[in-house]
């Protein structure tokens, strides 16, 4: 099969900066205010061929260029080839047919776009675009080209990724203040569509994830105003005489104050998003959680698209931190490695290295963590090899930031986040520098995987572990601090949540960090589902399911209380409702589809139906079941390529798989699964 083929990484980064680019707000856009890494506008793919036989082909291209094919010239009547020409060659347009000689042939594409992705596809028995061919920008060596499984069309144009799309109407249609509110049900990103039967007059549509928004018609984050004649072509165009179509918006909820003419008008959208499988099912005897389940899955579907985004209104950025949870919740709902691929490769952008990736350091630091990540959940080989070069140089540029203690600090530029919360970021803070040391950990693991020598970074982590505990760790509170440059030592709950998380405390420590700042009450909450995430997961670890599900139903709960039908960015139960949408001093400046409020998936798959590798890419797994917290539940759960299905019902557990290497543990007692039988357990 042939695909269309480019510069490997300069898809993912063309598409990542169209991504980054298409954040608007009240009226204007906000390209993100990071250096944007810029795709190659001029690249050569070369290929050789021993043909048996005369051979054609078709070369296609997106961008000016021509196709140069070459091959030595015959003996001549002594035996040797003459010194001139050393070649023989031919050079064609792109678009005609091209014959090659039953000879050796190189094949060498020049292709060149100044205001897109360059990039070929190659139609022939023999030759065809594959992942045979390599490439260079001139600037390096040949590498073997980067493809994409869902372009292998001449027809298709790589530059624009085909979305499916479905036209949605107004679930209700409300007069309110004169001017009719329109509710589609659900929150969607759409193209919306009005259709009206004579002369449109001024017309203003305020967009809202919430109701309260749409009808705030002076402060709504996304509003238009629309006349027949003078509409900007960034935000919409007239189809035809009585058809106008705005630019793809996130909404649930559309007012127009102009009633007399909204009655009149026909609003549609056309909703567009990526058709993931639906690859997972779960259904248990609290129907609280069902509902969280369900709207966490509809918040990460619509988050995930080309890329995994952060939010579908406000931002619509590819930012490192909330990709990372993205990786994990993949695994529960789609398990599809292509999202993950191109998330890892649009944030990382090219070498040199100008500041960290969204300026934050520690998003720098996941983004290498997903590496080692990615490969536990894949096995994909080929990746690792092709992206190390870009680790190594992101482990180099972090270094350059160390200091005498190999504690990695904020310079002049850099975002120190962590999460939305009270932390002493004075100096060198804890938080940032158990990220390193889990860094060093995966450049260990990836260093092993491609036979190189790990020992540096080896000796690298022992030291800096030894340097946290000499320099964080306080004993009298018996947790660590955020900072030693203050004197205020400060305990929050983010250093220790990662020190436990990344299994690097002592059993002892363990235990004091629980009932010391996870069961502290006085231990500043964390307010981000970004955080609940890591914070509820090591609960789990430490056999807290109780706690874990008692906080997904009052947490996740409490947001579908007030209305949400999909989870937010930030949930603070004791903030006053009128207030409950406002962030970033802003009334309406909360995402209110958030990627990282999708958690619920990844931890009642990973802990409560208690599935997990147990060796690279599921080729062993486990199934560990809580079978205490639900009187019965049913869940169908990808396993890689395979599914896993159990029920537990009236002290019944069923369980069946279609992959090999499974094995079912209840208490200590421990079952292996046949691929394809079912096994049935009284309990």
């Amino acid at each position: 099969m042939a695909n269309w083929i480019w510069y490997p990484g300069d898809f993912e980064i063309y598409h990542g900066m169209k991504q980054n680019f298409d954040r608007e707000e009240r009226g204007f856009f906000w390209p993100a205010y990071w250096k944007i890494a810029e795709f190659r506008h001029s690249i050569k793919f070369s290929n050789k061929y021993n043909l048996k036989e005369d051979t054609q082909f078709i070369a296609s291209a997106k961008g000016l260029g021509h196709v140069n094919v070459k091959w030595e010239p015959p003996l001549g009547p002594d035996g040797t080839r003459p010194p001139y020409p050393k070649w023989i060659e031919k050079k064609y347009r792109f678009g005609e047919i091209i014959t090659c000689p039953a000879k050796e042939v190189t094949i060498d594409i020049i292709v060149a776009n100044m205001e897109g992705l360059p990039c070929v596809f190659i139609e022939g028995e023999v030759i065809k675009s594959d992942c045979s061919w390599i490439v260079n920008d001139y600037s390096h060596d040949m590498i073997p080209v980067g493809y994409n499984k869902d372009f292998t069309r001449p027809e298709q144009d790589p530059m624009e990724f085909k979305y499916t799309s479905v036209i949605c109407e107004p679930v209700a249609r409300e007069v309110v203040d004169g001017g009719i509110l329109f509710d589609f049900g659900k929150e969607i990103t759409a193209e919306t569509i009005l259709r009206y039967p004579k002369e449109l007059q001024e017309l203003t549509l305020c967009y809202g994830e919430s109701r309260a928004e749409a009808l705030d018609v002076e402060l709504c984050y996304l509003k238009q105003h629309l006349m027949t004649e003078g509409n900007d072509e960034l935000f919409g165009a007239f189809e035809s005489d009585k058809v106008y179509r705005t630019k793809l918006r996130a909404f649930r909820y559309i007012f127009i104050p102009e009633g007399d003419v909204a009655r009149e008008i026909e609003l549609l959208a056309e909703y567009k998003y990526v058709d993931f499988p639906h690859r997972s099912k779960f259904t248990c005897s609290d129907e609280r959680v069902n509902r969280i389940w369900e709207v966490s899955e509809e918040t990460f579907r619509l988050s995930s698209g080309i890329f995994f985004i952060d939010g579908i209104k406000r931002d619509r950025w590819i930012w490192s931190g909330d990709a990372y949870q993205s990786y994990f919740i993949n695994q529960y709902l789609f398990y599809d490695a292509d999202i993950c691929k191109r998330t890892i490769l649009a944030l990382r952008g090219n070498d040199p290295i100008p500041q960290h990736i969204n300026t934050i350091l520690d998003y720098s630091l996941y983004w290498l963590i997903s590496i080692e990540n990615y490969y536990n959940m894949t096995g994909d080989l080929e990746f690792v090899q092709m992206i190390y070069p870009k680790m190594e140089s992101m482990m180099q540029y972090c270094s350059n930031q160390l200091d005498e203690n190999g504690f990695i600090y904020g310079r002049p530029g850099d975002w120190v986040f962590v999460d939305w919360a009270d932390i002493d970021k004075t100096g060198t803070i804890s938080e940032e520098q158990f990220l390193l040391a889990r860094s060093y950990q995966a450049m260990i693991a990836v260093r092993k995987l491609l036979g190189l020598d790990s020992t540096e970074y080896e000796s690298l982590f022992d030291q800096l572990k030894k340097n946290i505990w000499k320099f964080y760790w306080d004993d009298a509170q018996g947790a660590f601090i955020d900072s030693f440059s203050s004197g205020k030592k400060k305990v929050s709950r983010h250093s220790n949540i990662f020190a436990v998380l990344f299994d690097y405390t002592t059993e002892e420590e363990t235990h004091s960090i629980l009932h010391k700042v996870l069961l502290n009450d006085e231990i500043s909450a964390i307010t981000t589902p970004y955080f609940k995430f890591y914070e509820l997961e090591i609960m789990a670890k430490l056999g807290q399911y109780n706690y874990v599900l008692e906080n997904i139903k009052s947490y996740w709960g409490g947001m579908l209380d007030r209305g949400a039908s999909t989870f937010w960015e930030e949930y603070k139960p004791e903030e006053p409702i009128e207030q409950q949408y406002g962030m970033y001093g802003d009334k309406y400046g909360k995402s209110l589809c958030h990627a990282w409020g999708a958690s619920p998936i990844y931890l009642i798959g990973r802990y409560f139906m208690g599935l997990r590798p147990t060796s690279i890419a599921y080729e062993t797994f486990e199934i560990e079941p809580d079978l205490d917290s639900f009187n019965e539940f049913s869940c169908e759960l990808p396993v890689n390529e395979g599914t896993l299905r159990m029920e537990y019902k009236a002290k019944q557990l069923t369980v069946t798989t279609d992959k090999e290497g499974g094995t079912l543990k209840i208490g200590d007692q421990i079952y292996p699964l046949k691929k394809g039988e079912l096994f049935a357990l009284t309990t």
